[in-house]
């Protein structure tokens, strides 16, 4: 039961969130949180997977009719690094599930005002956890080797469980190829 009015509290602070885009001022201020654990994500996924992070920047500037809220530099996104290191904000959606697990599953007595922060700050990672256009991109740039290395991983899941036959496939395919 808590957990119910705990993940409708979150849902509407998210909403709170949406609704305050339009406040700039505002909803930079209140987004912050979010905002950092977004670029931070970025600046991680960029070090663990070698984009070489160059900078980090979460002071929000104007760039034509919108605002950037923050930017990691990286010197090194490739084919292989750039579709995680742009979906790398998605990773925040199981960090607030998590959050609010460890906030309902708790054995000491909730107090109200406790619980207001937490949620906020659940509700500030599921608002950073979604990725921008820019970093939808990047990794749209580098996400064309998805599709062939899922059918490869597909084909050797099946050969593996014996639904085809490697063999039969090299006796029949090979020739026709020659």
């Amino acid at each position: 039961m808590l957990l119910t009015y705990y993940i409708a509290a979150v849902a509407g602070v998210v909403l709170l969130l949406q609704i305050l885009q339009r406040h700039v001022l505002v909803f930079c201020l209140v987004a912050l949180p979010g905002t950092i654990a977004h670029e931070l994500t970025h600046l991680v996924l960029g070090w663990m997977t070698g984009g070489r992070p160059r900078g980090l920047s979460i002071i929000p500037r104007r760039r034509g009719n919108a605002y950037i809220l923050g930017a990691v530099t990286l010197a090194n996104v490739r084919w292989y690094n750039g579709l995680f290191i742009g979906l790398s904000p998605l990773l925040l959606f199981p960090a607030a599930a998590f959050l609010v697990q460890w906030r309902v599953t708790l054995p000491h007595p909730v107090t109200f005002p406790d619980e207001i922060m937490w949620g906020y700050f659940a509700a500030t990672l599921i608002n950073g956890g979604v990725p921008s256009m820019q970093d939808v991109r990047i990794a749209a740039a580098s996400a064309w080797w998805v599709v062939p290395g899922l059918l490869l991983a597909a084909g050797c899941y099946l050969a593996e469980i014996g639904v085809i036959n490697v063999f039969a496939l090299k006796t029949v395919i090979w020739p026709a190829w020659r």
